[in-house]
């Protein structure tokens, strides 16, 4: 049976289950999927999320799969955690302002990606399909060429983007995703290895003077890796980080 929250105090319960739930489904939750798990009227649930969305407690993705955890959810981890220098959370903030762009973060395990920090700001447009095809996004772009490098299988269509990404020295992608997003994409390096990537995400028509940005986002790289190499690889994700 459906519970209905009342007052203040419930209504406050309610939005904190909200929270934890989307926190433990990184690459989004549905409304439907949060009102089924805490035994909610549909209803009372979009009238909790559309006040925490408009609080920036949550975002909504822009393929409309669900709900993440918006800027002030990280702005209060960071206070908690503390702002320490090398903390890749900290890397993508400083990215992200000086870059006015979206940026993520993800690692390669085995033939797939994994995203370790998307831009709470900018969600990736396509999650299904980011986490579907290696050839639709600059990481997975990235990825693939390793893989062609290490001799291990890859797609047919794959030769000719790592030709590309090995001659231009970082991957792009243009509308791939969803026709009104591009991406680059830099690796992450442990030794002569790529093990993940940081990506810029912008409107295709600025993708092309978004290349600018390649040296900060190669640097930010290098700073990530000395944090993994220092932690023995790339760590696994914190619940809020």
């Amino acid at each position: 049976m459906n519970r209905t929250p009342g007052g203040g105090g419930d209504r406050l319960e309610l939005a904190m289950e909200v929270l934890e739930l989307v926190a433990q489904h990184r690459t989004g939750i549905s409304a439907n999927d949060l009102a089924s798990a805490l035994d909610i009227p549909r209803s009372s649930m979009y009238r909790v999320l559309n006040t925490l969305v408009r609080q920036e407690f949550l975002v909504r993705r822009p393929d409309l799969t669900g709900f993440i955890l918006g800027v002030r959810v990280v702005e209060l981890a960071r206070h908690v955690t503390g702002r320490r220098t090398g903390r890749h959370d900290v890397i993508l903030a400083r990215l992200r302002q000086d870059t006015a762009g979206a940026i993520h973060l993800v690692r390669f395990v085995g033939d797939r990606l994994e995203l370790m920090d998307e831009d709470p700001l900018h969600p990736i447009s396509d999650m299904r399909g980011f986490l579907a095809s290696s050839e639709r996004s600059a990481a997975g772009q990235l990825l693939l060429l390793e893989r062609i490098e290490q001799g291990l299988s890859v797609p047919p269509s794959a030769g000719a983007l790592a030709d590309a990404t090995r001659a231009r020295g970082y991957a792009q992608q243009v509308g791939l995703l969803s026709a009104d997003r591009a991406c680059m994409a830099v690796p992450v390096h442990a030794g002569p290895r790529r093990v993940g990537a940081i990506a810029f995400a912008d409107a295709p028509s600025a993708i092309s003077a978004a290349a600018r940005h390649v040296p900060r986002l190669r640097s930010a790289a290098e700073e990530v890796a000395a944090l993994w190499v220092e932690h023995a690889g790339p760590p696994a994700r914190a619940p809020l980080e």
